[in-house]
C-alpha cells in the first residue's frame, strides 16, 4: 500500500479533484462542499498565515479530506477559524482517522501553533467525541437540530403558532422566496443592506455575500423574504446539501423589530426544505441555552436560543474538541472560563 498527502498549498487543482471525488460519494452536510470550504477562506481576510489543508490517499484513492488553515490572531498562531472552530476531518475509517491527526499534531508542531479546535458537523451520523481520543479537551455544547419530516406547525410551541397564524392570515404580508430558480442580485442587494442596516456597521467583506449569492444560484442556499406593504422588512437565508440544512444568517428592518418577524420566515423555510427533501435542519449557535467553557453568551443570544427552540426540533450534542500546544494559550481559556463563569454565578445569586 503506497500512502501520499496532497497539500491544497502545493497543487489545488489535484486537491480539489480528489477532495470532491471523496465527498461527493458521501451524505454531507454542506459544510465540506468545495463551495464551503473556499467561502470560509473569505472570512479570514489579513488573519490567514497558512492554509494547511490536506487529502490523505491511499494507492491513489482519497481516504481523508482535511480543512487546516492556520490564522494569525496578534501574536497567536491556531488552527482555527476566526478564533473558533474548524469542521474536523471526514476519513474513511478509523485506522485513517489516526494517522490523520497525528499528520496534524506533526503540521501543528512544525508551525509553531498555540492550539487545534475542531468541531464534529453535528448533522453528521457521529455518536460519540471521538477527539477525545487524540488527546483533545472536551468542549462540547448543545445544538438545537429540526426535524422537518413531521407536522411543521403542530409541533411549535404556542405562542409561535399563533404568530405564525396571524401573519399568515394578515394581507399586508407577503412571502417570497429566491433560489435558484429566479436568483435576483436586486433582491440580494437589499438582504445586503438590511443585513448592514440590522447590525448598525458592515460586519463582513462583501466578497462573503458574494459568495452566498452563488451558492444560491448553485442550488444550495435560498432566502425567504418577508414584505409588508410591498417592503421587504426581513430575510433569513439557509444553506442546504444533501437532506441537510442549515439555518446560516438573518437580517431585518430595525424599524419594525416590534412585529414578530422571524416565526414566520423560518416556518416557511421549513416547508421549502422538507418539499425539497431534506430532513434535519442545523439551527446554528446561538441554540444551546448556557454558557460553557469556550462558549460564552449574553442575555441577547440567550433569548435567541430560546426563540429556535420554540420550533419543534430537539437537543443534539455538539462535538468540540481542542488540544493544546501552548501552557499558556491553555490559561488564558481556563482564566477567561473562570471570568465568565464567577461572573455569571454571582449575577444568578
Amino acid at each position: 500500500m503506497s500512502a501520499e498527502i496532497i497539500y491544497k498549498e502545493e497543487n489545488e487543482n489535484l486537491f480539489w479533484k480528489h477532495w470532491n471525488n471523496f465527498v461527493n460519494k458521501k451524505n454531507l452536510s454542506i459544510r465540506y462542499t468545495e463551495i464551503q470550504i473556499k467561502h470560509l477562506l473569505t472570512f479570514f481576510s489579513n488573519s490567514l498565515y497558512k492554509d494547511k489543508s490536506f487529502i490523505y490517499l491511499e494507492d491513489n484513492e482519497p481516504h481523508a479530506c482535511v480543512f487546516l488553515p492556520i490564522e494569525k490572531i496578534e501574536n497567536d498562531l491556531s488552527m482555527s477559524f476566526m478564533g473558533g472552530y474548524l469542521d474536523a476531518p471526514i476519513v474513511s475509517n478509523e485506522r485513517v482517522q489516526k494517522i490523520v491527526l497525528a499528520i496534524i499534531d506533526k503540521v501543528a508542531i512544525e508551525n509553531k501553533v498555540s492550539k487545534i479546535k475542531f468541531a464534529l458537523d453535528v448533522l453528521s451520523k457521529e455518536n460519540y467525541n471521538y477527539l477525545l481520543k487524540y488527546g483533545y479537551l472536551d468542549t462540547s455544547i448543545l445544538t438545537y437540530v429540526i426535524d422537518v419530516s413531521g407536522d411543521l406547525l403542530g409541533s411549535c410551541r404556542r405562542g409561535h403558532k399563533c404568530d405564525i397564524k396571524n401573519i399568515l392570515k394578515d394581507q399586508n404580508f407577503k412571502i417570497f422566496y429566491m433560489d435558484k430558480k429566479n436568483a435576483s442580485e436586486e433582491l440580494f442587494t437589499n438582504y445586503v443592506l438590511l443585513h448592514h442596516k440590522c447590525s448598525g456597521k458592515i460586519t463582513r467583506p462583501q466578497i462573503t455575500f458574494n459568495m452566498q449569492l452563488e451558492k444560491i444560484k448553485m442550488g444550495n442556499a435560498f432566502l425567504v423574504a418577508l414584505k409588508y406593504l410591498e417592503k421587504n422588512i426581513a430575510f433569513v437565508y439557509f444553506e442546504h446539501c444533501n437532506d441537510k440544512a442549515i439555518y446560516a444568517s438573518a437580517a431585518d428592518d430595525p424599524d419594525y423589530d416590534r412585529l414578530p418577524l422571524y416565526h414566520v420566515l423560518i416556518f416557511k423555510a421549513m416547508e421549502y426544505l422538507k418539499e425539497k427533501g431534506v430532513t434535519l435542519v442545523d439551527t446554528g449557535q446561538p441554540s444551546c441555552p448556557s454558557s460553557q467553557f469556550d462558549y460564552y453568551i449574553d442575555k441577547k443570544q440567550e433569548n435567541i436560543a430560546l426563540f429556535k427552540r420554540g420550533f419543534g426540533g430537539s437537543f443534539k450534542e455538539n462535538f468540540r474538541g481542542i488540544k493544546y500546544f501552548s501552557e499558556e494559550a491553555f490559561k488564558d481559556d481556563a482564566n477567561k472560563f473562570i471570568e465568565n463563569y464567577s461572573k455569571k454565578f454571582y449575577e444568578e445569586i
